[in-house]
């Protein structure tokens, strides 16, 4: 100590201090910056991301468990163990459920800009009637945003609750491609050990939807192409 302060200033303006003393500053902001949602209410937070989805991508959430932060490969929140509803049945329960948010509002507190949404090892259990569930996300208003399911299975039931047939989502994406102006479900999937791409393009101001099925196992490729009008019911 004594030697620090009788040296302080050769030690702090030496070229190799300076340059170790800015990385840790650097480092530390950096640092800060990313814990900071970890100060958050954790209760405020969760129901506000649990309005947002409604609002944004009328899917309605149940957490189970309160949500935690995480910080890799972005700073996200996570929750285990939700249950998507439709008409207050449940339709889905996924094991994770990672939810990313805006870093421009990071310093807002309690209140956050929720943006890409991601499903991992999701059960969906539903009939013909919630099918819309998937037509809504296609049918998202014009966003940046991603909604993305991993390792999930549908699981397709009749009038009798009996299962039809196990659908395994490997990843499924929705998106907007702003530079076609359309809104896009890339997928792949195995159905009965066969496995398939979908690919479907919703275009709603030539109001058309494009989608193209394929199978390499099952030597099938199949193209449609359907013009609708604004009154009928797609």
């Amino acid at each position: 100590l004594k030697f620090f302060n009788t040296n302080y200033k050769k030690i702090i303006l030496s070229k190799d201090n300076r340059v170790f003393l800015v990385s840790v500053t650097v480092i530390f902001l950096i640092l800060s910056y990313f814990l900071i949602p970890t100060l958050y209410n954790k209760d405020i937070i969760q129901s506000e991301i649990k309005n947002q989805i409604l609002k944004k991508y009328n899917i309605d959430v149940k957490f189970n468990k309160k949500i935690r932060y995480g910080l890799f490969p972005k700073p996200h929140f996570v929750a285990e163990k939700i249950n998507l509803l439709r008409a207050n049945k449940i339709i889905g329960e996924a094991e994770n459920f990672s939810i990313y948010f805006s870093l421009d509002q990071i310093f807002k507190f309690n209140s956050i800009n929720v943006k890409d949404l991601v499903f991992k090892k999701t059960d969906f259990i539903i009939n013909k009637d919630d099918l819309i569930f998937f037509e809504n996300l296609l049918k998202t208003e014009p966003n940046e945003n991603r909604i993305i399911i991993k390792n999930s299975k549908i699981f397709f039931k009749d009038n009798k609750e009996e299962v039809l047939f196990i659908n395994k989502i490997f990843k499924s994406k929705f998106y907007y491609d702003s530079k076609n102006l359309q809104n896009i479900l890339s997928s792949k999937n195995e159905i009965f050990n066969a496995p398939y791409k979908l690919l479907i393009k919703y275009d709603r101001f030539n109001k058309k939807i494009y989608s193209n099925f394929s199978s390499k196992k099952l030597r099938l490729t199949i193209k449609n192409l359907i013009n609708y009008d604004q009154d009928l019911k797609v």
